[in-house]
């Protein structure tokens, strides 16, 4: 009899424990369950609706909800981080306390994002969303910071109306993008002074008095031009040819070539920020010669000489009085020959006064060789519910195939004969 009960007890107690058991692995379960669905929709919980009707109450709700941008792409072969941009809040973070927007590389929220973000030269045909996924309140944004030259021509049909927003260096775009390019911008704003690049041409007038000489050190400022350049042909089918342009110049001045094209291993220069300085201290021009010469496609290279004291020669398919101001830059097109520009250059070499004159905009303006407004704007866009549906031809927009080409596919003949 005793027997028989303490068998019960037994069973009674391997039965409880089995059942406790079953409980803390049910209760495990769900926890780790919720846990991996807040992590799934952290985005998806902040993203509250309100896409199709606005109320009052609606507006304000508005302004509290998280934007959702999906990186689609890589940025070139970086980092998942979008070259750096940032996950999260991150590419928002100079932006102001509530930016609204945030980053994800998570395709699993395509459905929920509000932008779709395609790095253009990174695209492959068979990794993408098909054109129908597009919701109406999305936004698949065209990404890129070449020139068309250099870039995939988008003529397939799966383009036609597949982009509905451009995030480009051009001005035209919906969201300009100049942080890997740069930009000039006012010192103080004021009535006199615009940030560039400009929208249009302006009625304002830069005067700078003609008797204010900016502070450049010219003790050891004897070297005339110095060149950085990597890609060293850009002789191809719509290329500046502006590797011949150097040549001819290098029969009237002498030019300095740095970069991966450099002769001399001394030259080289692997370590672009440590070589800058010596822009500044030794040389009085340097060649932004572009490798392509379409509008507005104005690149680092332009920047990097104003930032270091030094006159930039420019030669590209831009309006650079959109890009910089008056008096801060010499443009090889208002040249009719090579050997005609040199003979400028040589001028400046031994004229102190007018060299000095090309710095008098240091007075009003400063170089931001790393803008990060774009991604400010970028939000905003998203989050202002007054921006208009749009589409785009993108193969037309981009490179002109259906319309018109929007680089020139003839250097001027005149600077870079051979």
């Amino acid at each position: 009899m005793n027997r028989l009960s303490a068998n019960k007890v037994v069973r009674w107690l391997v039965t409880g424990f089995i059942g406790a058991l079953l409980v803390a692995c049910y209760q495990l379960s769900g926890y780790l369950d919720q846990q991996l669905l807040n992590y799934k929709h952290f985005f998806y919980s902040q993203a509250t609706f309100y896409r199709n009707s606005l109320s009052p109450s609606s507006c304000e709700a508005q302004n509290d909800k998280k934007f959702i941008i999906l990186y689609w792409t890589k940025y070139y072969d970086y980092s998942k981080d979008f070259g750096n941009a940032g996950l999260g809040g991150k590419p928002f973070s100079h932006c102001g306390d509530n930016s609204g927007c945030l980053t994800t590389t998570d395709r699993g929220l395509l459905n929920d994002s509000d932008a779709v973000v395609f790095h253009a030269r990174s695209i492959n045909l068979s990794d993408l969303p098909q054109p129908g996924w597009r919701r109406p309140h999305q936004h698949f944004i065209f990404f890129e910071i070449e020139s068309p030259a250099h870039v995939y021509k988008f003529q397939d049909l799966l383009f036609r109306n597949y982009f509905n927003r451009t995030m480009t260096y051009r001005r035209d775009s919906d969201v300009v993008y100049l942080e890997t390019h740069g930009r000039v911008r006012c010192i103080n704003s004021s009535t006199s002074c615009l940030d560039f690049p400009l929208a249009s041409k302006s009625n304002i007038q830069n005067v700078f008095d003609p008797t204010d000489h900016f502070p450049i050190n010219l003790t050891l400022k004897n070297q005339t031009a110095a060149w950085f350049v990597s890609n060293c042909h850009s002789d191809g089918v719509g290329g500046s040819r502006r590797e011949f342009l150097v040549r001819n110049l290098s029969q009237f001045i002498p030019v300095d070539i740095y970069g991966g094209c450099a002769t001399e291993e001394s030259k080289k220069c692997p370590n672009r920020p440590v070589c800058n300085p010596m822009l500044s201290q030794y040389y009085r021009f340097y060649f932004c010669f572009e490798n392509s010469l379409c509008p507005d496609y104005v690149t680092e290279k332009c920047y990097r000489p104003l930032a270091y004291d030094t006159v930039p020669v420019v030669y590209g398919g831009s309006d650079y009085s959109l890009y910089f101001p008056a008096g801060s830059y010499i443009n090889a097109m208002d040249f009719d020959s090579p050997e005609s520009l040199a003979n400028y250059l040589k001028k400046l070499m031994t004229d102190d006064e007018l060299y000095l004159s090309y710095f008098r905009w240091r007075r009003k303006y400063v170089v931001d060789l790393a803008p990060k407004d774009s991604w400010c704007q970028l939000c905003q866009m998203l989050r202002d519910p007054e921006t208009k549906d749009k589409t785009y031809d993108i193969a037309s927009w981009w490179s002109g195939e259906t319309i018109n080409q929007t680089c020139s596919l003839s250097p001027p003949k005149s600077l870079v004969f051979t």
